[in-house]
């Protein structure tokens, strides 16, 4: 079955049940939404070209996504925060002759309107388009079609599975990847969702009064809005007694705040899931416990149908056995490409013997029990002193201080050093802001080669992030670059 099939399926099985929540709490049932997203798709089958949908969370939204599943046309998610260069370049650039905004959606008069029949679907035919931004910032959309999302969402419904006792923090913005889960998992098992506003995703003590007070079971999201709820959420142990699932993907969880997290929720089990927009998740690490907060985390084992390849600088692909190298996916998972743009496809597609490889950019280790370990993105490997550094294990120290919340590490050219480190930090609440750099220096220097230890730190009252909610590395570098002239 096609992914929004699946949600069908339970709408005949459960009409009645709550299928997705606002902030505010209306609400709307299966039979109800399912209801609307079929006249909805009446509308929508036979207009030309992909459809654009304002991804606010709304219930809106959710009707329009599964509307444009049901009439045979990919969606794009526009984020509504974008300025008004990128969303028309988006528009166009992915050849949109329809706009939907969730806000100009009357669903209550969609549920009073005619179901119209699906449309003949394949597997292969897009189901949707996610826009990222390429390496020049200009935005590149990643093609999903029905084969690679059902990869993703069969092996997410088997291995987390939501059912009709749920009641799940849709957190990412929905132009995201991270929320594919929410939707298409949740709500194919009956889940009850609820549409994570805006101000609460951004304010942990928001989202933990809002997860306490709708008592969720499952939360799937960044690590770095993780991090803040367990530091900034004003949580006290057995504060959310029903959550009872915690998933996090996008970049990397340091240790410490994960530790404090799980301890303020032992009821909850916790997963690292990894794998770009390009693939969804293709690993995943199931924590048996608090992890010790002065070490990484693995990613795991490769997922259900993903086939994981370590690419080394020979072009050599290994399959099985240690080693290290760029990690390459393949499987049913891999975007057929970007779309119109066939020179950043082939840039990013590698063959080995059968195998079409998606590959990440991404460098790896796999254990001899075949445990993978992300190192960090190949250009995130720097030289400096004649040295390899990995900027992951300098964070992960750095973050193993009690005085700090947050914490990123980057590289600025040196023409003496080839590159120096430099540490950014967001201090904890009565940290002295005058002290903690050099502290956080003796810190570095008992823990990590001379090499490895930052030649500056800078204390910052936020680290910036990404309209996805990630630390945004690239507005970092530059920010401290030009502080450091």
């Amino acid at each position: 079955m096609l992914i929004h099939q699946h949600i069908w399926a339970q709408a005949r099985r459960t009409p009645g049940a709550v299928a997705v929540v606002e902030d505010d709490g209306r609400s709307i049932t299966y039979g109800d939404l399912v209801h609307a997203a079929a006249a909805l798709a009446g509308q929508l089958r036979d207009r030309p070209g992909r459809v654009a949908v304002v991804s606010r969370k709304r219930i809106g939204t959710v009707a329009a996504f599964l509307a444009c599943l049901r009439a045979g046309r990919a969606y794009v998610p526009i984020d509504p925060a974008h300025p008004a260069d990128r969303r028309d370049f988006v528009l166009a650039d992915a050849g949109c002759a329809t706009l939907l905004d969730a806000e100009s959606l009357d669903v209550d008069a969609l549920r009073g309107q005619p179901e119209s029949d699906p449309a003949p679907v394949g597997p292969d035919d897009e189901a949707y388009v996610l826009y990222t931004s390429g390496s020049t910032g200009t935005p590149k959309g990643v093609v999903i079609t029905h084969r690679n999302a059902a990869a993703f969402t069969d092996w997410a419904a088997a291995e987390f599975p939501l059912t009709a006792e749920d009641r799940v923090a849709v957190h990412a913005p929905l132009h995201f990847d991270l929320p594919v889960y929410d939707l298409y998992a949740g709500l194919r098992g009956g889940a009850a969702l609820h549409l994570v506003p805006e101000r609460a995703a951004l304010f942990p003590a928001a989202l933990a009064r809002l997860l306490r007070e709708r008592r969720i079971t499952s939360v799937y999201a960044v690590p770095t809005a993780l991090a803040a709820l367990a530091r900034r959420g004003g949580l006290t142990t057995g504060d959310l007694p029903e959550l009872r699932r915690i998933l996090f993907a996008g970049e990397e969880f340091r240790t410490a705040a994960l530790a404090e997290l799980m301890a303020l929720v032992p009821g909850a089990a916790a997963a690292n899931l990894y794998g770009p927009i390009e693939t969804n998740v293709v690993t995943a690490h199931r924590l048996a416990g608090p992890p010790d907060p002065d070490s990484r985390l693995p990613i795991g084992r490769p997922v259900t149908g993903a086939v994981i390849g370590l690419r080394d600088t020979g072009g050599h692909v290994r399959f099985d056995g240690e080693g290290e190298g760029e990690l390459v996916v393949a499987g049913d998972c891999v975007t057929p490409g970007y779309l119109g743009r066939p020179d950043l496809t082939d840039a990013a597609i590698v063959h080995s013997g059968h195998l079409r490889c998606y590959r990440t950019g991404d460098i790896a280790r796999r254990d001899a029990d075949g445990t993978l370990h992300l190192l960090g993105r190949a250009d995130g490997l720097v030289k400096t002193r004649g040295y390899r550094v990995e900027l992951g294990d300098v964070e992960a120290h750095l973050a193993a201080h009690p005085g700090v919340d947050g914490v990123a590490v980057v590289a600025l050219p040196d023409p003496a050093t080839t590159h120096r480190l430099h540490a950014a930090v967001v201090p904890r609440a009565g940290t002295d802001h005058e002290t903690l750099p050099a502290d956080l220096l003796r810190h570095c220097r008992t823990r990590l080669p001379h090499y490895m230890v930052p030649s500056q730190v800078h204390v910052l009252s936020a680290l910036p992030t990404t309209s996805t909610g990630k630390t945004a590395k690239r507005v970092l570098a530059e920010t401290l670059e030009g502080d450091s002239r």
